[in-house]
């Protein structure tokens, strides 16, 4: 197993380290599962996957190393999940095919953005900028490529970020991991139908007000709070957002 995971990260210091810390040679044991379990070798080279296990691996070491380790994975976990937001809506299957994220439907998030993600490229910025140095010429198929690899990217930093705090005990009887990623996406998926002339995907009464609400999701998270759904939810209490809801 050693030899494996020291393999897969390229690192022989991972499994060396990982001997006189817990926590590091879970995750990491944690995340070479997760990456042979999805696609992403199928859209990256072997130059390409050195380089994300070699960030991936410093990503986890920071913890391990860090005065507060919790407080270091909550910020890693949510640049992390912001990240991941940008390409999760966009790969969101509409209805009636299988969503395995289980989000399409939840508030604010539609499964409709795929169908524009030609569009989108040209129109949001961060993306375009993106695409400037992955796909040339820029058509349909290098766009949809583009999109795949870095959900597929997004997601297995952000799974191993998250197996890192499920070890630090940074959860309770109700986890707030799945809310958390529900308030990104909803918050993402507001900003791409802005940029595409879209309307709200919001009932009309919470329009205005909705996007705002999910974006303090992070600033919860961030603040050190230790459950942030609860906190999130008890802080929107009196108003009208939706929560989502999600099958046990």
């Amino acid at each position: 197993m050693a030899r494996w995971l020291g393999k897969l990260f390229g690192m022989r210091t991972a499994v060396q380290t990982g001997r006189q810390n817990p926590l590091l040679i879970a995750t990491v044991e944690k995340s070479s599962h997760i990456y042979h379990r999805i696609p992403l070798r199928e859209f990256i080279d072997e130059a390409k996957r050195q380089q994300l296990s070699r960030q991936l691996y410093l990503d986890i070491n920071e913890i391990c190393n860090s005065t507060d380790p919790v407080t270091s994975c909550r910020e890693k976990l949510a640049a992390t999940m912001l990240d991941f937001a940008r390409y999760q809506v966009l790969v969101i299957p509409p209805i009636p095919e299988d969503d395995a994220s289980g989000l399409r439907g939840q508030p604010g998030i539609s499964g409709e953005l795929g169908e524009h993600i030609f569009s989108l490229a040209e129109k949001n910025e961060s993306l375009s900028a993106e695409l400037r140095d992955f796909a040339e010429p820029r058509t349909p198929d290098t766009v949809w490529n583009f999109v795949q690899q870095s959900y597929w990217m997004t997601y297995w930093f952000l799974e191993t970020i998250n197996a890192a705090r499920i070890e630090l005990g940074d959860r309770d009887e109700e986890d707030w991991y799945r809310s958390f990623m529900h308030a990104a996406c909803a918050n993402r998926e507001h900003i791409y139908r802005r940029d595409l002339a879209l309307p709200s995907c919001f009932e009309p009464h919470v329009a205005d007000i909705a996007p705002t609400a999910y974006s303090i999701f992070t600033d919860i998270v961030l603040s050190g709070a230790g459950n942030p759904g609860r906190e999130w939810r008890e802080y929107y209490r009196d108003s009208e957002i939706p929560y989502p809801q999600f099958e046990i």
